[in-house]
């Protein structure tokens, strides 16, 4: 089963085409997928204190059986602000928590590492930006691809498993543009 972690408010956005695609990619190769649409569900992102101390809600147990039990999981997002929308930020912190996502594997001391209890998944992240690649690789040295694939995907997933795809200049290009990077987004879905 693939689950699709989808973080874009509006319907007809660059993203929703992503999403409609992959969902095409899956109904074609007749394959389970759940759709987790966070601003559709209304999801709230905010950890609460007791969440923050380990008390998790109905929600987001049923959401870490949705991940548990699925063979891959699909990212689809927007690039705001150099980050992932706050919805999706906040529900990274509510579902892959410890015990869940990841453990801290004591070194020695004070030092350890954080070993990836879903390294069995294969994750694909589609990423839309609003800019350039050359102004993001270069000066911003790819910052929202390396926060993300270092600083949660690492954590939590095989890295080797892990793929992200980045689609620049979204709100400026043309349309055969467009359909060339849904055709991309094809070719990088056959490998989940």
């Amino acid at each position: 089963m693939h689950v699709i972690i989808y973080a874009h408010p509006g319907t007809e956005s660059f993203n929703h085409a992503v999403l409609e695609r992959a969902i095409a990619v899956f109904q074609q190769r007749n394959e389970p997928y759940v759709i987790v649409d966070l601003y559709k569900l209304n999801y709230n992102p905010v950890l609460s204190l007791e969440e923050m101390n380990g008390q998790s809600t109905e929600d987001t147990k049923l959401y870490q059986a949705l991940i548990k039990n699925a063979n891959s999981i699909l990212f689809i997002f927007p690039v705001w602000w150099f980050r992932a929308p706050a919805i999706l930020e906040g529900f990274i912190d509510k579902v892959f928590v410890p015990g869940f996502g990841y453990r801290f594997k004591k070194i020695s001391g004070t030092y350890g590492y954080p070993k990836p209890l879903l390294h069995d998944k294969k994750v694909l992240a589609i990423i839309t930006h609003g800019a350039p690649a050359l102004p993001v690789r270069t000066i911003y040295i790819n910052a929202v691809k390396y926060r993300f694939l270092l600083g949660f995907l690492s954590f939590c997933f095989n890295i080797f498993k892990c793929r992200i795809v980045q689609l620049w200049s979204v709100p400026f290009i043309s349309e055969a543009k467009r359909e060339n990077y849904l055709r991309k987004v094809e070719r990088k879905l056959q490998a989940l």
